[in-house]
């Protein structure tokens, strides 16, 4: 097995220097000169070092059988498909590395040990658990295995929304006030006031995010709630719904050595006018193709600029590493709401990261190979 890498310093939430910008709390000033500029390589041109790299998966035709006839119907969404982890492999041996490719299961570990990689590039969601996200970095980090992406703790904490709003209150990053239902019956706190948001608690890829997640008065609040704990076998997450646009925002690189894609805004508009203006499944998965975005978002300097400085304090916040993106509400008065950080963000061709970098002129293999050279960096080895 690779050597156990040394641990890294925590970096300061305090201060940071990204994309040509001073960032500290509640503050965005220009900085002296970028620290970092990237610059993606042509898929063409082949890496100074290449290396052993591990391609690990969850694909959805390997999840294991669902035994229960109440399953959702996006229960599985996450998961990639085959010509996606294609589109992965492709990029990475386009730079000149060798890449295994392996189902993140449970015998991974005995397949590590014969393949002996030099570095893991993880895509893996897992297939079941709280902290399914988690299970793979885990076991990569008992035997001592590099690897891209957030440690078992970042995973963790960023899979389960609860804990991670817990943080940004704590840090004092906005997001909607929020409460966890274990039962539909549990008694509504006083700061909550409809309407309400219902979704898992555990979930991503917009899972169980329907227009019957807004709930208006306390009938529908009890119903959504049972629903939602019943379908997905977790708590519900229940929040201040935000009325207003839908922007997200992403980045590639590690600490404060990172680079920001432009900021993206979903245009609702192309949707069927039944559905209401969330970014839930249905949208991203099943009505993919009538995705529409304005990227960059039209927000001006002063907005961008802050929602680049949430974006990096929340990723700092959280652990994250190597890359992330994370989402956002802004209301009619132009304040700005934390939703989540996607610590695993998506990848695939027509994933939201990818998207954004495209708007800039990168290719999906660009964006794949950013996010390894990230832990590639991270780890001394380029």
């Amino acid at each position: 097995m690779s050597a156990r890498p040394q641990q890294e310093r925590e970096p300061a939430l305090a201060s940071a220097t990204t994309n040509g910008h001073t960032v500290s709390a509640g503050v965005v000033s220009p900085a002296l000169r970028p620290s970092f500029a990237w610059q993606p390589a042509s898929h063409s041109l082949k890496a100074e070092r290449t290396y052993r790299i591990a391609l690990l998966v969850n694909l959805a035709c390997n999840a294991p059988p669902i035994h229960r006839d109440n399953a959702p119907p996006d229960i599985l969404v996450e998961l990639d498909s085959e010509k996606n982890v294609e589109s992965y492999a492709r990029a990475l041996s386009q730079a000149g590395h060798e890449v295994l490719i392996h189902e993140g299961d449970a015998y991974l570990a005995a397949w590590l040990d014969d393949a002996q990689p030099d570095l893991c590039f993880n895509t893996c969601e897992g297939f079941g658990g709280d902290s399914r996200e988690a299970q793979v970095p885990a076991l990569l980090e008992m035997i001592g295995v590099r690897y891209t992406g957030p440690t078992p703790l970042a995973a963790a904490i960023t899979h389960d929304k609860p804990t991670t709003k817990r943080i940004l209150h704590y840090y004092s990053l906005p997001t909607p006030h929020f409460q966890v239902f274990q039962t539909p019956d549990d008694r509504l706190r006083h700061t909550l006031h409809f309407p309400l948001f219902v979704k898992p608690a555990h979930e991503g890829t917009g899972m169980g995010v329907h227009n019957e997640s807004v709930v208006h008065n306390e009938r529908q609040l009890r119903d959504r709630v049972a629903w939602t704990i019943e379908a997905y076998q977790q708590p519900a997450l229940v929040e201040t719904y935000i009325v207003g646009r839908d922007i997200t925002c992403g980045l590639v690189g590690n600490g404060n050595d990172v680079h920001f894609f432009p900021i993206t805004e979903v245009d609702f508009s192309g949707y069927p006018p039944d559905l209401l203006p969330i970014y839930g499944s249905i949208q991203k998965v099943a009505l993919d193709h009538l995705y529409r975005n304005k990227c960059p978002a039209p927000l001006g300097d002063k907005l961008t600029r802050e929602v680049r400085r949430l974006t990096h304090q929340t990723f700092l916040a959280t652990g994250c590493r190597d890359f992330a993106r994370v989402d956002f509400r802004l209301d009619e008065r132009n304040r700005l709401f934390i939703l989540e950080i996607n610590a695993l963000p998506g990848i695939a061709p027509r994933s939201d990261l990818t998207l954004m970098a495209e708007a800039e002129g990168w290719t999906h293999g660009d964006l794949v190979r950013a996010v390894l050279n990230a832990g590639l960096k991270r780890y001394d080895m380029l």
